[in-house]
């Protein structure tokens, strides 16, 4: 066998494979063994006629076919090892020569693994921004405590107004007749949280407990479902009971119910820490990423699309996983936004493309600065996994079950390990300019810190 390898653009190869007529029979003969079994042939029992009595019948390249599918991954495995290219996706193959008692070309071409030419990684210079946390920020954290410890009371008024949460039956009518999902029994419906049609909630206040009366909207006319978008409706709508939102007190009390902490001294101050440290770890993040960008700027590779599709496929399900927790589902997402699953997908691709090329970067000076992690720091990473997760708090089978989840994760372990010391090397060696953030931006990593602090 003979193997030709070509560099194509875009981090592709094509591999030209010439076997002798040798190989050829060899795979003729197997295929042969494998469908004999299968062929009747006049005069002689069934799965025991001469091969060359069923080529006589059936022409001399009934096994050929059989024989190219029997070679194909054979030979592209080997031609993989002799070549040592890194394929990311399944090739492309073809036969482009067969001649019985001479042999045949196979040819092979796949995406492979890229190749960076590094650019300058060191001394480079950089601002990063340092959030303040205000006081304002801990209150609005307690806040959504308190709100999230919010208790619905049977109101002891007896008409609608805004902000009440009425228990209601509705029934709609499009052209006089009911439509499908324009039906409910006992909803909770908070009036002014914006949830029905535009309108809908406006003309409950004033309604009373017990009264039945129409009320006429329009749904909109991006509504998702067509059949009803922009068409006029009347909906009957009874108030069954009305209720209102009785939140606790921010007292010490509430500290203790919601928290470890005996004091709300305590629970803000905690609250400050946790918004703090996030936002100090979202901070370094673009900073990181910066860096990532400016080396990316000065380097030169080609990333095969395989594989950014395969990491954008990755991305989504990531995605659709965390959707998922919130109690979203996929086709409800899509539903929502009007999209289909493939144009979700595109949006996915030029963040892929960036991983990729980061995490290439990344690999490029791992390999040049000699980092490597040792066992030593492995065990310590799991022993502070365990410690984080309450080792200390659980009973023994589950510490041994997280234990077993965390060694058998050592590689990857190892990996998240191995990034952050080549980090910190393009880090260390930066200019780093800390810069007040701005407003906007300093308010958008407040509320995604004062998530995580929750």
């Amino acid at each position: 066998m003979a193997t030709k390898l070509e560099k194509l653009e875009n981090s592709r190869v094509k591999l030209t494979v010439d076997i002798d007529a040798d190989v050829l029979e060899q795979a003729m003969q197997e295929a042969y063994r494998r469908n004999v079994k299968r062929i009747n042939i006049p005069g002689f029992r069934k799965g025991k006629a001469p091969r060359k009595i069923i080529e006589l019948n059936y022409g001399p390249d009934v096994f050929l076919q059989d024989a190219v599918e029997i070679l194909l991954p054979r030979l592209y495995e080997e031609a993989v090892e002799e070549t040592q290219i890194r394929p990311v996706d399944q090739p492309d193959a073809d036969l482009t020569e067969v001649e019985r008692g001479k042999g045949a070309t196979f040819t092979f071409t796949v995406d492979v693994y890229p190749e960076l030419t590094l650019g300058n990684y060191k001394d480079l210079e950089v601002e990063r921004e340092i959030v303040t946390i205000t006081d304002a920020d801990v209150e609005n954290v307690l806040k959504q405590q308190q709100e999230r410890s919010a208790q619905l009371v049977v109101s002891e008024r007896t008409t609608v107004q805004e902000g009440d949460f009425c228990v209601i039956d509705f029934i709609g009518y499009v052209d006089g007749k009911p439509f499908s999902g324009g039906a409910g029994e006992n909803q909770v419906l908070e009036i002014g949280s914006g949830r029905f049609i535009p309108g809908f909630e406006e003309q409950l206040i004033g309604f009373e407990v017990g009264q039945t009366s129409d009320i006429n909207v329009t749904f909109p006319e991006t509504y998702h479902a067509e059949e009803l978008a922009g068409k006029d409706a009347v909906f009957s709508v009874t108030v069954k009971e009305l209720k209102e939102k009785v939140v606790p007190e921010l007292d010490d009390e509430f500290a203790k119910d919601i928290s470890e902490f005996d004091t709300m001294e305590e629970l803000r101050a905690t609250i400050r820490k946790n918004l703090e440290d996030e936002a100090t770890r979202r901070t370094n993040a673009a900073m990181e990423n910066k860096l990532l960008e400016r080396i990316a700027e000065d380097s030169e590779v080609e990333v095969p699309q395989s594989m950014v599709r395969h990491e954008a496929e990755h991305l989504y399900e990531m995605f659709i996983y965390n959707l998922a927790g919130q109690g979203i589902g996929e086709e409800m997402y899509l539903e929502m936004t009007g999209q289909s699953k493939e144009q979700l997908l595109e949006n996915f691709l030029p963040q892929a493309e960036t991983r990729i090329i980061h995490d290439l970067i990344l690999e490029a000076i791992r390999e040049k600065e000699g980092i490597e992690v040792s066992d030593e720091e492995i065990d310590d990473k799991i022993t502070e996994y365990m410690e984080e997760y309450g080792d200390g708090d659980l009973d023994p089978a589950t510490q041994e079950r997280m234990r077993e989840h965390y060694e058998k994760n050592r590689t990857g372990i190892a990996n998240s390990l191995a990034r952050e010391k080549t980090m910190k090397v393009i880090v260390d060696s930066a200019r780093i300019t800390e810069v007040e953030a701005a407003q906007d931006s300093e308010q958008s990593e407040v509320e995604e810190a004062e998530e995580s602090a929750e």
